[in-house]
């Protein structure tokens, strides 16, 4: 969990010292995000971490669209997780995975 905040503050400290056209570094805050939903194995602590990079993103032109649908992958999968905590249904549990893999999926 240290490393992921970690990650996730150095993330923004990059961000916030970033030129506005700096292609290099928008790549490097998408690869952390990438790396923070890998290592992350589907615990929602771990996730909600990952939303800061996420929210550095959105800040970026070029990646609004993408943060806007991993925003809505995230909390439907944290969401999905709750009610798997609160009905303990097989079913649910099933479509929590199914969305995780969806989001790794789309990060790697």
């Amino acid at each position: 969990m240290k490393k992921i905040i970690l990650l996730s503050v150095i993330t923004l400290g990059l961000a916030a010292c970033a030129q506005p056209k700096a292609a290099p570094e928008d790549t490097k805050l998408k690869q952390a995000y990438s790396a923070c939903i890998n290592t992350a194995e589907g615990n929602p602590d771990k996730i909600q971490a990952c939303q800061s990079v996420l929210n550095v993103l959105a800040q970026e032109k070029q990646h609004q669209e993408f943060a806007r649908k991993e925003t809505v992958r995230t909390l439907d999968y944290q969401n999905c997780i709750q009610a798997t905590r609160t009905g303990n249904d097989q079913a649910v549990k099933v479509q929590c995975d199914k969305i995780w893999q969806e989001i790794r999926a789309n990060n790697r």
